[in-house]
């Protein structure tokens, strides 16, 4: 108590003789001099916090209108006593900060004159300082002429290379089949690093190849492909997600308990313990570990990170909606990566940011550092509804699994992104999505619900008596096994029908019986794509169904088969079965619907009525409008 006095007492003096002498321009702190030498008044504890936080702050000015939350918009109704919510408000200048606010002149009206008031940073929706592209000058008719295929970029990817370069870290979410990749390789090559990273899948490491080849040497290029490669001096290294932790270790300590314990005179002892845990890979009792911040492990960490070490200038992530689960290793070692490497540029790519909800979106945008999300508390409870519970350990744990405030949320980071569809160009085919609806049979409808008891009564066995309206759907996976199965004469029924008209059919599938029932039908006249397969046969399959006339059916996986394939030689498509994230079936969805598209494309869904399927369906729409709410296209930002 008597140091924090004394500090107390010198913060005091500090303040008086700094304000004393005070010529700056915060008129907020002349003010408080004019007090003091002139009406010898007495500063209060807030004035000299006050003093002490901006007496060297620079007063700059804003001059702009921004939109406000609705919580700010109320207090100021409340405190000028006028008769409407404002939206917007004008910021003047800002001459002095305090914790989480700007201290700064505001107009909620245009007829008012400025007030100085006290505004909380996270009820500013727009960003203070506009990032514009006008002082971009990029090439494009080189990178046209060096293109070895003859590619000519098109008007939208050259705004979209502008709007990387321009603000370095972003997110580039176009729809599939906008040339996110070629935008991203022009970017890079005109922001002059010299040090590439691109982190990808493992089956499009190759087609990354190629397309950088379109515009750099070959010896330019190394894939890793393991523990055993080496990174090389070369320009562009291309790497997949899962390989990431042979070339970056995180810096983390083992978690101790401590046991205090008395011996037989009395005596007490502290003891620690390692704390241990089941782990996830294989089940063997490991030691909990956690993020460290000594500072002797983060150096001998980085000191054995290839990545680290490269000194990478531009990272590249490719399929970044990959990275919305904080929990898995492929981001703990991504998000430490760019954190203690902060290179000029990261680049995220993905057609799908918000892959199911605002939580996964907060994950994503903490790898581009966004302001958003320097304030983890604030976000979940603003736009993720998060409820606390104590559980009967007495132990608290936090659900964010809502989502509220979506408007907001989606003024506050369309700065971040840049999103063009392919249904706002004008030279774009149409896309038509149709459902398709069956009853079940007597014998089908008595054996699904023989089921779904079977797997209800094995939830209420292990405790999960609440069945959230049919709980959590995924975990009836024989439930779903079983509709997709049943599904598989309809769907071979329509596809011969669509095989009549001429052109081929891509099936999407969700589990392997369905796989298999489709390929010892359709034999040599389909492929199969799926995550069990390597590469080449992943290669092998897309060769096939793009160039044999012969192979009319493509078979895929829905996951597997929805990133980085061009199947625009058929223009349908028939779901079987289909994923609970409505971004897993967006991306298979535009495998066909692309630039390069020709004809119009249709996507069939097909449903048993009365079913989970059909419950499916429309929670999986749900989640699209929400994605469609919070994510906006340029269109409609």
């Amino acid at each position: 108590m008597a140091i924090k006095a004394i500090m107390k007492v010198n913060d005091v003096e500090k303040a008086y003789e700094i304000i004393k002498n005070y010529n700056g321009k915060n008129n907020f702190l002349l003010y408080l001099k004019y007090k003091i030498t002139n009406n010898k008044d007495v500063l209060s504890e807030y004035d000299i916090q006050y003093i002490l936080n901006n007496y060297d702050f620079e007063p700059y000015l804003v001059n702009r209108v921004v939109k406000i939350s609705t919580v700010l918009g109320r207090k100021l109704t409340e405190k000028y006593d006028i008769d409407f919510i404002p939206e917007k408000i004008k910021i003047g200048s800002v001459i002095g900060e305090m914790g989480d606010s700007l201290h700064c002149y505001i107009q909620y009206r245009q007829s008012v004159n400025p007030v100085l008031a006290y505004v909380n940073k996270n009820d500013i929706l727009n960003p203070l300082e506009t990032v514009t592209t006008e002082n971009i000058d990029v090439d494009f008719d080189y990178y046209d002429n060096i293109s070895k295929d003859g590619r000519k970029i098109k008007e939208l990817q050259k705004e979209g290379v502008k709007f990387l370069l321009a603000n370095k870290k972003c997110i580039l979410a176009d729809s599939m089949g906008c040339g996110k990749t070629t935008q991203s390789i022009v970017s890079a090559m005109a922001s002059k690093s010299k040090k590439i990273l691109i982190v990808t899948t493992a089956s499009l490491k190759t087609n990354w190849k190629r397309e950088l080849m379109l515009y750099n040497d070959e010896t330019d290029i190394q894939i890793l492909n393991g523990s055993k490669d080496t990174i090389t001096d070369k320009k562009y290294i291309i790497a997949n997600y899962d390989i990431l932790s042979y070339y970056y270790e995180v810096p983390m300590e083992t978690v101790y308990r401590t046991e205090i314990i008395s011996n037989s005179k009395g005596e007490t002892e502290e003891l620690r313990y390692p704390v241990m845990i089941k782990s996830k890979t294989n089940g063997q009792m490991v030691e909990k570990k956690k993020k460290t911040i000594r500072k002797d492990i983060i150096k001998e960490c980085l000191k054995n990170s290839p990545l680290f070490l490269n000194e990478f200038d531009c990272v590249i992530i490719d399929e970044a909606q990959k990275l919305s689960n904080n929990t898995s290793s492929r981001y703990m070692v991504l998000s430490d990566f760019l954190k203690r490497s902060n290179p000029n540029y990261v680049f995220l790519l993905t057609g799908t940011p918000l892959t199911n909800k605002p939580i996964n979106l907060y994950h994503i945008l903490k790898l581009i550092d966004a302001p958003i999300c320097r304030d983890y508390r604030y976000y979940v409870n603003r736009y993720c509804d998060a409820r606390t519970f104590r559980l009967k350990s007495g132990k608290e744990i936090t659900t964010t699994n809502g989502a509220t405030n979506l408007e907001e949320l989606r003024e506050k980071i369309k700065h971040l992104y840049i999103r063009r569809l392919l249904t706002e160009m004008t030279d774009m085919v149409d896309k038509h999505i149709i459902t398709k609806y069956y009853d079940l049979s007597d014998k089908q409808t008595n054996e699904y619900r023989r089921l779904w008891q079977e797997y209800t009564e094995a939830q209420a066995e292990q405790g999960n008596y609440e069945s959230e309206q049919y709980r959590q759907l995924v975990e009836g996976m024989l439930v779903r096994q079983y509709l997709a199965k049943e599904m598989v004469s309809n769907t071979i029924e329509l596809v011969d029908q669509l095989l009549e008209e001429d052109g081929k059919v891509i099936i999407a599938c969700t589990f392997t019986d369905e796989i298999e029932a489709f390929k010892k039908y359709y034999k040599d006249k389909a492929v199969v794509y799926d995550g069990k397969m390597l590469p080449k046969q992943k290669d092998k399959a897309e060769n096939e169904f793009k160039n044999n006339p012969k192979v009319r059916v493509f078979i895929g996986q829905i996951i597997a088969a929805g990133v980085g394939l061009n199947l625009v030689v058929a223009n349908k498509m028939v779901f079987n079965s289909y994923s609970w994230v409505a971004a897993d079936n967006a991306q298979i969805e535009d495998r066909i619907y692309r630039l390069t598209q020709k004809k119009d494309v249709t996507c069939i869904y097909q449903l048993f009525n009365d079913s989970i399927s059909q419950h499916m369906y429309e929670t999986v729409m749900n989640k699209k409008h929400m994605m469609d709410t919070i994510i906006k296209s340029e269109q409609n930002k």
